[in-house]
C-alpha cells in the first residue's frame, strides 16, 4: 500500500497469491459489511453451541458414568440438538438423507460464491439488491459454520467415509462396495469444501476494530481455531469409536481440550462486547466442569456406578465460572497496576489498552472513574514527557473539573496514543500494536491520515493473515468514508478526482501502447529498407504490430467507456488509425468528431459547468499525483503532458521527484513540512479549494497558476494528494479587475526582510530584462542583487498598507540593470540569443521543408517539367530571410531599450511567514507608456501582417501547383475506366481483413481436433467397455469351467456313498471296523448323501445358466446332446434309453433323493422282483459312474474349449478397434498439417508483397511514422532540444564569401543536374517501358532526394540558369557528371532488386517443423495405442493360463476319486469297470499323473499378483505339513489330530506324496483282492481292511477337500485379477483423458492461438499497405483483388 509495486518485478506465484488474496479479502470485508447478527442471536447461538458440546461430555458411549434419571432426561433433551444422534438411530438412509442434504449445502453456497463473486467483479457501484441479499445470507452461513453447524456437517460426512458394517449408522450399506463408492466421492466433495469453508471462515471472518459493532469482534486470538478443531475432533471420535472402547482416553482428552481453550482464553484479550464475552466464558467453563467431572468419574470412582458425580457436576458449575471470572478480574487489576514500559507481552499491552478503553467509555460509573484516575495518576508519576507530547497534566485539570466535555474525552484517547506510543518504542515492529493505534486515530481522534499511516507500518512488519484483512478492510473503510465525505461536500461536485485520475493512468498507458505500436511500424519500414531484410524479423514485427493495434484499440474502448469527449484521445488515436494503421475511413471518423466536440466545447464555453470546464476532460489542466505516504511524502507518482505545456517540464523531469520542483525555492524547502503536518493532524485550510500561487518552470521563471488540491479516494497505492494545476491565460478574471482589465500584469517574490529576490516571471525579464539568472538561488545571506536596487519603495515599511490594499504607485528602475549586474553573464550589447538567430532561418526552413514534401509525393514529376517554379521558391526563400534579419535587428533594438525607468502600480498577492523570513508576492502593472514605445507596439503589427501576407503567398503558390497536378491526374483517370471497380474492390478487401471474425482455417482445425479428440474418447470409451466386458466374460468362462468340472466331482462322491449305503444294507460294509455302529454309520452315510445331492442340484443349475449363456453367445445352434441311459425293470430286465443329459442327470438326483430315505434292508430286495430301492441304486450306479459321468466330462470340455477360443476372438475385435484409431489418426494428420502449410503459404505470400513496394514508398511510410511521433508522443520540450542540439541552423553572417560561392556554384549545378535527370526520366516515360510491373514503378519515380536537396540548399544563393551552366562547364565535365548519376542509379536499382527478389522468393522453411510437431502429436497416440494392444495381449495369455491351470486343479480331485472308486467297484462288482474297452481305474490313474505333470508344468509359469496368495498356499500344501493349515471349506472342518493320524502321518508329507501314495494304494487293493479267492468273506475282508478300504477312505477325507480349498483360493485370485484388471483399465481411461484434455489445453490450444496469430499477422500486415500505394501500381494493386492473397483471406 505504501509504494507502487512494480508489476513485472513479482513472480507469476506472486501475482497470482496476490490476486487471491485481494479477491479473499475483498470477499470477506463485503461479508462483514453485510452481516445480520445482533448480540442477542450471537448469544442464542452459542447456546446452542453449548448443547451440542455438552452432550458429548456425557455421551451415552461413557457408560462409567452417573446413571439417574435425570441424566437420561437431560440427555434425551440434548439429543433433539444433535445429528448424531439422529444419524446413529435413524438408521442408513437418515445418514444419507443428511448426507446429502449438508453436500447440497456446501453446493449452494459454492454456487452463491460463484455469483458474488461475479457481481462484485461486474459491478463496481452500489450493490444491487439480489447481491445484498446473496452477501447476507452467504456471511449468515459463516456464521452458522463458525457456531452450530461444523458439528452435524462434519459428522455426516466423516459417518459416510469411513464405512463399519458394525456401527449402526451403517447398518444395511454395503461399505465400500457398488453404490457406496458414490456416497463416499460426494461426501469426500462436500469435505473438502467444508473444510476449506471453515479454514476460511475461522481465521478470516473476524473483526479485530474495538469500536465496531458486530457482536463477534475481538483481538487477534487461537480460540476460535481450538473450538473448531474440539467440533471437529468429536465426531470423528464418536464415529470410529462407537462402541465406546476408548471412553476413557476420549474423556481425559476433551477435558484436557477445554483446560487448553481456557487457558488460552485467560491469555487472551476479551471481546469488545462484554456480555458477549462474558457469555463465551460461561459456556467454556461449563463444558471444562462436565469433561473434568467424567474424568474424574473414570478414573477415581472405580466403584458401583452411581449419580453422585451428577451431584458435582451441577453444585461445581456456578463455583467454577465464579472462580474463572475472578481470575479475569484479577490479571486485569494486575496489568493496571503496571508501569506500561514493565509489560514483557505483547497481549498483555494489548488487555491494558482495550480495558482501558472500556473504562474510558463506562466512565459515568464510579468504579470506572475511580479506576481512571488511579490508572492517570500511576502514568503521570511515571511520564517524563512533556506537556506538548502527553497530556496526563492536562487530564488530572480535567479531573478537578465535574462536567463530561467531548474534548475531554479525545484528551483521555490522546492519553491512550501517548501509552501506545510508549508500547511501540519497546516494541516497535508490533503489527497488532501499529494496528491498535490505527483504529484509536481514526474512531476516536479523526485523524483518518495519520491511521493510515498506522496501517501502512504495520503492513510493513510482517503481518500475519487476520491482520493483513484487518488492513485491508480498515483501508477500504477509510477509503469509503473518504468517498462519502467527498461527495458530501459542496466544492467541487462536478468533478470526480478518482474518474479522472484513474482515466489519466489509463491514457498514460494508451500513449505508451501507440508508442510501442508506431515503434515497431517504424522498425518494420527500416527493416525493409535493409539491403538484406531478415525475413524472420520481420515476421515477428508483424506479429508484434498486430498485437499491439489490437491492444491499443482496446485501451482506446475502456478509454470511451470512461469518457467518449477527450479531444486529445481522439485526436491520437483517429491520427494513429490514418496515419500508421493506414485505416483512413475510420480515422477521419473519429478526427471529424474531435473537431466537432472541440467546436461544440468553444460555442458552449458559457453554458458549461464552469468546474467541469476547469478540471473536466478538455480542460487543459496538469493534473499531478504525488504520494502522501509516510516513507516517500512529496513524490511525485504520475503527471500528464501539460506539464511541458505549463512548465516546461518533461514527464520523465518529474516523475520520482520531489513535488516541490516545481515550486519556488523558498516554499519548496517548507513544503515537506506541511504536507507532514496535514497528514499528520487531517486538518488543511487548502484541501479542496482553489487559489492562486506560482510555480516555478524549468528555466526558473515563476508562471501565475491556480490550483486545487484533492486527496484521492483511492488507497489502492496509499494517500496519493491530486493537484490541478491549471496556468492563468490573458483575459483571466482571476487577477483583473474591471478597471485593470487590459493591464499585463507581472510577479515577483521578495524576502522583506533581506530584500532578497526570490523569483520573477518571464514577463520581468522580456519587459524590464531581468533575467533569471540574476534572481536565481538568492537567500537572506546574499545581497548582490536586491529588490532594492530597482523597486526600493517595495519593501519601504511605509507603503505596506497601500500594497496590502488600494496598492501602491511607485517606480521601477533598471536602467543601471545591464551595466552593474549583466555583464559577464551572456546579456551584452553585442550578443543576439540563439533564440533569435534561430528565427532569422526559419522562414527558410519552413518553405525548405515544404518544397520537400511537394517533391516526396507525386508531384515530382511536374517540379522536373517546371524549372520556374524552383527558381520562384528560391527568390521567395531569400526574401523572406531577408525580411527576418531586419525584424530581428529591429527586436535587437528593442531589447537594448528596456532598461530604464518604469511606473507601475503594486500589490500584495500574498505574505506568508517562514521563521525570521517575511515573504510577499508582488503583482504589478504599469500604469503609464511613454510614445515611442507605443509606436514600436503599433508597428509589431505591421510586421507580423506583413510576414504572413509573404507566407500566404508562398502557400497560394503551392495550392496552385497542387491543383494543376490534380487536374493532370484527373486527366490520366480518365483513361482508366476500371478504377472505381478496382477501388471499389480493394475497400472491400480491406473491411474483409479488418473483420474481427475466426479464421476459416482455425475453424476447421477447432473442429477437425475436436473431432479427432471426440472420436479418441470415443474409441477409449468403447475400449472401456469392452474390457469391462472382457473381465465379465472371463469371470464368467472361469465359473462355467469351475462348475462344469465340480459337477462330476460331485457326482463321484455321490456313487461312493451310495455304494457305501448299498453295502451297508447288505453287511458288506461293516460299521464296527470303521469305528462306527451300524446306526451311526447309516446315519453319516445318508448325511453326507443328502448333501452332495442337494449341492450337486445346486450345481447343475449353475452350469445350466452357464449353457444358456455360452450358448447364446455362440453362433451356430447347439443341439441337446442325448445319452443312452439304462434303467433296471421290476423283472430285472435292464432297459436302455435315449434321453439327454439334464433330465438324466435330474433323474439320477431323484433317485438318490430316494436312496438317502431307503433302509437298509431295502436293498437286498426279493429274488423275483425289484423294488424302487434297487431301481435308484442300478440307475445311480450304473449312469452315475459311466454314460453320465462322460457326458459331463464332454460338457465341461466344450466350456472350456469354448472360452479358450474366446480369446482369440478377443484378439481380433481389439486389433479392428486399435486399427481404426490409428487409421483416424493418421488421416487426421494428412487433414491438419496441409491446412497448417496453407497457412503459412499465405504468411509467406504477404511478405512477398511487400517487395513489389518500392524503396520511395517504404521511406515515405517510415517518414510518416517519425512524424507521428513527434507530433503526438514526444515531448515537445525534449523536442525543442534536440532541435537545438541536433539541427542548430546555419549562420550565414559568419562565413568568408568564398564558401558561399562555392555553396552557390554547387548548388547551381545540382539543379542543372536534376534537370537533366528529369528530361531523361521524361524521355524514358515517353517511350513507355513495357517491363514487369516492378521495374516500372521503381523507373517511373522521381527523384525527390534530388528535389530536395536542391530546394533545402542555402537561401542565400542566387538565380541560375541552364544557359549558365552550360556556359561554366566543359562537354567532358558533363558526360562525367551523367554517367556517375547512370551508374549510382543502376547500382540503388541493383539493391532494390536484390531486395524485393529476396521477399518475392521468401518461402516457409516451417514445413519439416510442422511435419514433425503433427508426427510427434499422433506417434503419442499410436503409442498409446500399441502400448495398450501389449497391454492386452498380456492380459489374454494370463486369461489363458488361468484356464488352463483352473482345469487342471479342477480336475486333480477328480482323476484320485474315480481312481479310488472304481477301484472299490471293481472289488465290489468282481468285474474290471471297462468303458469303450478301457479299464477306468487304470484310466483315470494315468489321468491323475498327467494332469499332476499339466498342473506343475502350468505352474512354472508367471502369474500376476492377485495369485500370489494361492501359489504359496498351493506350495504349502503341496510340499508341507498338510494337517497344520486350515482348509475348512462346505461342511468340511479341518481336525489336525485326526488328519495327522492318518496312514502313520503321510499327509503331513503333502498332497504330493499323499496323491503318489493314493495311487500305489488303490494297487495294493487290486492286487489283494485278485490274490483271493473272492468270496463273499474275501470282499468283506478287501472292504473292511483297514489297510486298503480305510486309509484310502480316510486320505480323500481330507485330500478332496484340500484340493477344493485350493481351487476356490485359486478362483478367489481369478476375482481379484479381474478386478484389478478393471480398476487399472479405470485409472487408466482417466490418466487418458486427463492428458488429452491437458495436450489439448496445453498443446493444441496454445499452437491453434499461435496459428491464429500467425493468420491475424498476416491480415494486420496486409493493413499496413495504404490504399493509395495499392492503387497507384497494378502489380501490387493485382495481387490484392485477383491474386491468392484474396482468396486466401476470403
Amino acid at each position: 500500500m505504501n509504494n507502487r509495486r512494480v508489476f513485472y518485478d513479482e513472480s507469476i506465484w506472486e501475482r497470482f497469491e496476490n490476486r487471491i488474496k485481494t479477491w479473499t479479502y475483498g470477499l470477506t470485508h463485503e461479508l462483514l459489511q453485510n452481516q445480520v447478527c445482533s448480540p442477542f442471536l450471537f448469544k442464542f447461538l452459542i447456546l446452542i453451541e453449548l448443547i451440542q458440546l455438552l452432550y458429548y461430555s456425557i455421551h451415552p458411549n461413557l457408560d462409567f458414568l452417573f446413571k439417574t434419571v435425570w441424566l437420561e432426561y437431560f440427555r434425551n433433551a440434548l439429543q433433539y440438538f444433535q445429528v448424531n444422534y439422529i444419524i446413529f438411530n435413524g438408521g442408513v438412509n437418515v445418514l444419507l438423507i443428511v448426507m446429502y442434504i449438508s453436500f447440497g449445502v456446501q453446493i449452494l453456497m459454492l454456487l452463491l460464491l460463484v455469483i458474488i463473486t461475479f457481481k462484485l467483479t461486474s459491478n463496481k457501484r452500489k450493490p444491487s439488491t439480489f447481491l445484498t441479499y446473496c452477501l447476507k445470507i452467504f456471511s449468515l452461513y459463516g456464521l452458522l459454520l463458525n457456531t452450530i453447524l461444523t458439528i452435524p456437517i462434519f459428522n455426516s460426512f466423516i459417518a459416510t467415509i469411513f464405512c463399519n458394517s458394525d456401527a449402526p449408522f451403517s447398518d444395511g450399506l454395503e461399505c465400500y462396495a457398488g453404490l457406496h463408492f458414490l456416497h463416499i466421492s460426494l461426501a469426500i466433495i462436500g469435505l473438502i469444501l467444508f473444510l476449506i469453508n471453515v479454514l476460511y471462515f475461522g481465521l478470516l471472518y473476524a473483526e479485530l476494530n474495538p469500536s465496531s459493532p458486530i457482536p463477534f469482534a475481538s483481538p487477534q486470538s487461537k480460540t476460535q481455531l481450538v473450538r473448531q478443531l474440539i467440533k471437529i475432533i468429536l465426531p470423528l471420535y464418536v464415529t470410529l469409536d462407537f462402541n465406546g472402547e476408548i471412553a476413557e482416553v476420549y474423556i481425559s482428552l476433551l477435558a484436557a481440550f477445554y483446560l487448553l481453550l481456557l487457558v488460552q482464553r485467560y491469555r487472551s484479550p476479551p471481546y469488545y462486547n462484554k456480555s458477549v464475552y462474558g457469555f463465551i466464558v460461561v459456556q467454556e467453563v461449563l463444558l471444562f466442569w462436565a469433561s473434568l467431572v467424567g474424568v474424574i468419574t473414570a478414573f477415581l470412582d472405580l466403584g458401583a456406578v452411581d449419580d453422585i458425580g451428577l451431584f458435582y457436576m451441577i453444585l461445581g458449575m456456578p463455583l467454577i465460572s465464579l472462580v474463572y471470572f475472578q481470575l479475569l478480574t484479577f490479571r486485569q487489576q494486575q496489568l493496571l497496576k503496571t508501569p506500561i514500559k514493565s509489560f514483557k507481552k505483547e497481549t498483555d499491552i494489548e488487555i491494558y489498552i482495550n480495558h482501558l478503553m472500556d473504562l474510558i467509555e463506562n466512565r459515568e460509573i464510579l468504579q470506572s472513574r475511580i479506576i481512571l484516575e488511579g490508572v492517570l495518576k500511576l502514568h503521570l508519576k511515571n511520564c517524563g514527557k512533556p506537556s506538548e507530547n502527553c497530556v496526563c497534566q492536562q487530564l488530572v485539570a480535567d479531573n478537578l473539573k465535574d462536567e463530561e466535555t467531548p474534548q475531554k474525552l479525545k484528551r483521555w484517547y490522546q492519553l491512550i496514543k501517548s501509552i501506545i506510543s510508549d508500547a511501540l518504542d519497546r516494541y516497535p515492529k508490533c503489527p497488532r500494536l501499529h494496528l491498535l493505534n490505527s483504529y484509536i486515530h481514526h474512531e476516536k481522534l479523526k485523524n483518518k491520515f495519520k491511521a493510515l499511516f498506522e496501517l501502512m507500518i504495520t503492513e510493513e512488519n510482517k503481518p500475519n493473515l487476520q491482520e493483513e484483512f484487518s488492513i485491508y478492510r480498515y483501508k477500504n473503510l477509510i477509503e469509503e468514508e473518504m468517498i462519502e465525505n467527498d461527495m458530501r461536500t459542496s466544492e467541487n461536485k462536478g468533478v470526480d478526482v478518482n474518474i479522472i485520475v484513474v482515466f489519466q493512468n489509463k491514457f498514460v498507458n494508451f500513449l505508451s501502447s501507440i508508442e510501442k505500436s508506431v515503434t515497431l511500424h517504424m522498425e518494420f519500414w527500416r527493416e525493409l529498407l535493409e539491403e538484406n531484410p531478415d525475413i524472420q524479423k520481420l515476421q515477428s514485427l508483424g506479429s508484434k504490430i498486430t498485437n499491439t493495434v489490437e491492444s491499443t484499440s482496446d485501451f482506446y474502448k475502456k478509454l470511451q467507456e470512461m469518457n467518449q469527449n477527450h479531444i486529445k484521445c481522439l485526436q491520437v488515436y483517429g491520427n494513429f488509425l490514418k496515419d500508421i494503421v493506414n485505416d483512413d475511413v475510420e480515422g477521419q471518423r473519429i478526427l471529424e468528431k474531435a473537431e466537432y466536440i472541440q467546436k461544440s466545447t468553444a460555442v458552449n464555453k458559457l453554458g458549461l459547468d464552469q468546474e467541469r470546464q476547469k478540471y473536466g476532460e478538455n480542460a487543459n489542466t496538469c493534473i499531478i499525483t504525488c504520494s502522501g505516504n509516510y516513507n516517500n511524502i512529496g513524490v511525485v507518482t504520475n503527471v500528464n503532458n501539460e506539464i511541458t505545456r505549463i512548465l516546461g517540464f518533461s514527464k520523465s523531469d518529474i516523475i520520482g521527484q520531489n513535488v516541490n520542483r516545481i515550486m519556488p525555492k523558498v516554499y519548496a524547502d517548507q513544503h515537506d513540512q506541511f504536507m507532514k503536518n496535514y497528514l499528520e493532524t487531517s486538518d488543511s485550510k487548502v484541501i479542496g479549494q482553489e487559489r492562486i500561487l506560482l510555480a516555478q518552470n524549468k528555466n526558473n521563471y515563476l508562471v501565475p497558476c491556480t490550483l486545487m488540491i484533492k486527496v484521492l479516494p483511492n488507497l489502492d497505492e496509499g494517500i496519493q494528494i491530486v493537484g490541478f494545476l491549471k496556468d492563468i491565460e490573458p483575459g483571466s478574471s482571476y487577477l483583473r479587475s474591471e478597471q485593470e482589465i487590459d493591464q499585463e500584469w507581472h510577479f515577483i517574490i521578495i524576502n522583506v526582510n533581506s530584500q532578497a529576490i526570490l523569483g520573477i516571471t518571464q514577463s520581468c525579464y522580456t519587459r524590464y530584462g531581468i533575467p533569471a539568472s540574476l534572481v536565481y538561488g538568492n537567500s537572506t545571506n546574499t545581497n548582490e542583487f536586491t529588490i532594492d536596487a530597482i523597486a526600493p519603495e517595495l519593501v519601504d515599511i511605509k507603503n505596506q498598507d497601500d500594497l496590502k490594499s488600494q496598492g501602491l504607485v511607485t517606480t521601477i528602475d533598471t536602467s543601471q540593470l545591464q551595466q552593474n549586474f549583466l555583464l559577464g553573464r551572456g546579456e551584452s550589447d553585442d550578443e543576439m540569443s540563439l533564440e533569435e538567430e534561430e528565427n532569422i532561418y526559419e522562414p527558410a526552413q519552413q518553405v525548405s521543408q515544404m518544397q520537400s514534401k511537394i517533391g516526396d509525393s507525386n508531384l515530382g514529376q511536374m517540379l522536373n517539367q517546371n524549372h520556374q517554379y524552383k527558381e520562384t521558391a528560391v527568390d521567395l526563400s531569400q526574401q523572406v530571410q531577408n525580411s527576418k534579419i531586419e525584424e530581428a535587428k529591429s527586436k535587437k533594438l528593442q531589447k537594448q531599450q528596456r532598461y530604464k525607468k518604469y511606473k507601475i502600480k503594486a500589490f500584495v498577492q500574498d505574505e506568508t511567514e517562514f521563521g525570521d523570513q517575511k515573504i510577499q508576492i508582488i503583482r504589478f502593472y504599469e500604469v503609464d507608456e511613454n510614445e515611442e514605445i507605443k509606436q514600436q507596439r503599433s508597428m509589431e503589427p505591421a510586421a507580423e501582417e506583413a510576414q504572413q501576407n509573404q507566407m500566404k503567398t508562398v502557400m497560394k503558390d503551392e495550392q496552385q501547383v497542387q491543383e494543376d497536378v490534380n487536374a493532370s491526374e484527373g486527366e490520366s483517370n480518365l483513361s482508366g475506366g476500371s478504377v472505381n471497380d478496382d477501388m471499389r474492390q480493394l475497400k472491400d478487401f480491406k473491411a474483409l481483413i479488418s473483420e474481427k471474425t475466426e479464421p476459416k482455417y482455425i475453424r476447421i482445425l477447432k473442429r477437425t481436433v475436436w473431432f479427432i479428440m471426440l472420436l479418441l474418447i470415443v474409441l477409449s470409451a468403447l475400449i472401456l467397455g469392452y474390457r469391462m466386458s472382457q473381465s465379465s466374460d472371463v469371470q464368467e468362462g472361469a465359473d462355467a469351467i469351475y462348475l462344469s468340472y465340480m459337477r462330476h466331482n460331485i457326482m463321484a462322491d455321490v456313487n461312493f456313498y451310495t455304494r457305501l449305503l448299498q453295502m451297508l444294507g447288505n453287511s458288506t460294509y461293516i460299521a464296527d471296523k470303521h469305528g462306527y455302529t451300524t446306526t451311526t454309520a447309516d446315519t453319516f452315510i445318508k448325511a453326507n448323501l443328502s448333501y452332495l445331492v442337494d449341492t450337486l442340484k445346486v450345481v447343475q443349475f449353475d452350469v445350466i445358466k452357464a449353457r444358456i449363456k455360452m450358448e447364446a453367445r455362440m453362433t451356430g445352434s447347439s443341439n441337446l446332446e442325448t445319452y443312452q441311459v439304462k434303467f433296471l425293470l421290476t423283472s430285472g430286465e435292464e432297459k436302455t434309453y435315449d434321453n439327454i443329459f439334464n433330465d438324466a442327470l435330474f433323474q439320477i438326483i431323484t433317485s438318490a433323493s430316494s436312496l438317502r430315505n431307503s433302509s437298509a434292508a431295502s436293498f437286498n430286495g426279493s429274488v423275483t422282483t425289484v423294488d424302487n430301492t434297487q431301481k435308484n441304486f442300478f440307475y445311480v450306479m450304473t449312469n452315475g459312474l459311466f454314460v453320465l459321468r462322460k457326458g459331463s466330462e464332454n460338457i465341461a470340455q466344450r466350456f472350456f474349449d469354448f472360452y479358450s477360443e474366446e480369446i482369440n476372438d478377443y484378439q481380433v475385435t481389439f486389433f479392428v478397434i486399435m486399427g481404426v484409431g490409428i487409421f483416424c489418426l493418421v488421416v487426421s494428420a494428412m487433414i491438419l498439417i496441409p491446412i497448417v502449410f496453407q497457412v503459412h503459404k499465405t504468411n509467406n505470400m504477404v511478405m512477398s508483397l511487400f517487395g513489389i513496394i518500392p524503396i520511395q514508398e517504404i521511406k515515405e511510410l517510415a517518414a510518416k511514422c517519425e512524424n507521428y511521433m513527434q507530433e503526438f508522443l514526444e515531448d515537445k520540450n525534449e523536442k525543442k532540444e534536440m532541435v537545438d542540439k541536433e539541427d542548430k541552423p546555419p549562420q550565414p553572417s559568419v562565413q568568408p564569401p568564398e564558401v558561399e560561392k562555392t555553396q552557390n556554384k554547387d548548388v547551381f549545378e545540382m539543379n542543372n543536374e536534376e534537370e537533366d535527370r528529369s528530361d531523361k526520366k521524361k524521355t524514358q516515360q515517353q517511350n513507355g517501358s513495357n517491363g514487369s510491373g516492378q521495374n516500372v514503378l521503381q523507373t517511373g519515380q522521381p527523384n525527390s532526394n534530388a528535389i530536395h536537396t536542391s530546394i533545402t540548399a542555402k537561401p542565400t544563393e542566387n538565380k541560375a540558369t541552364p544557359s549558365a551552366f552550360t556556359q561554366g562547364a566543359t562537354k567532358n565535365d558533363q558526360k562525367q557528371q551523367q554517367q556517375q548519376e547512370q551508374d549510382k542509379k543502376e547500382n540503388e536499382e541493383e539493391i532494390e532488386n536484390l531486395r524485393s527478389q529476396k521477399l518475392l522468393n521468401s518461402k516457409d522453411n516451417n514445413k519439416s517443423v510442422v511435419i514433425v510437431q503433427f508426427l510427434i502429436f499422433a506417434l503419442i497416440f499410436i503409442a498409446y495405442f500399441i502400448l495398450d494392444i501389449n497391454l492386452e495381449l498380456i492380459f489374454l495369455d494370463n486369461v489363458q493360463k488361468v484356464y488352463d491351470h483352473l482345469q487342471y486343479s479342477s480336475k486333480r480331485p477328480i482323476s484320485i476319486k474315480y481312481n479310488v472308486y472304481f477301484t472299490f467297484e471293481e472289488v465290489v462288482t468282481n468285474k474290471t469297470q471297462l468303458e469303450d474297452s478301457l479299464d477306468m481305474r487304470t484310466e483315470f490313474q494315468s489321468k491323475l499323473y498327467d494332469n499332476e505333470r499339466n498342473l506343475f508344468q502350468s505352474l512354472t509359469q508367471s502369474f500376476p499378483s492377485q495369485f500370489d496368495s494361492y501359489l504359496s498356499k498351493f506350495q504349502a500344501f503341496t510340499y508341507n505339513n498338510l494337517c497344520t493349515n486350515d482348509f475348512s471349506i462346505n461342511n468340511f472342518v479341518t481336525d489336525q489330530t485326526g488328519c495327522a493320524n492318518v496312514d502313520s502321518g503321510l499327509l503331513t508329507s503333502g498332497l504330493k506324496t499323499a496323491f503318489v501314495s493314493v495311487a500305489l494304494s488303490t494297487n495294493d487293493m487290486i492286487s489283494y483282492w485278485k490274490n483271493t479267492e473272492r468270496t463273499r468273506i474275501d470282499l468283506i475282508s478287501t472292504i473292511n481292511n483297514q489297510t486298503y478300504h480305510n486309509k484310502l477312505h480316510r486320505l480323500l477325507y481330507y485330500i478332496s477337500p484340500a484340493c477344493d480349498y485350493l481351487t476356490d483360493q485359486f478362483m478367489s485370485g481369478i476375482t481379484d485379477f479381474l478386478s484389478y484388471s478393471d480398476s487399472i483399465e479405470q485409472m487408466k481411461f482417466s490418466v487418458y483423458l486427463v492428458l488429452m484434455f491437458a495436450a489439448f489445453i496445453f498443446c493444441w490450444t496454445p499452437y491453434l492461438n499461435n496459428l491464429s496469430k500467425q493468420i491475424w499477422r498476416t491480415k494486420g500486415m496486409l493493413n499496413m499497405i495504404p490504399m493509395d500505394i495499392i492503387q497507384k501500381y497494378p502489380n501490387l494493386k493485382q495481387q490484392f483483388i485477383g491474386g491468392e492473397i484474396l482468396q486466401a483471406v476470403k
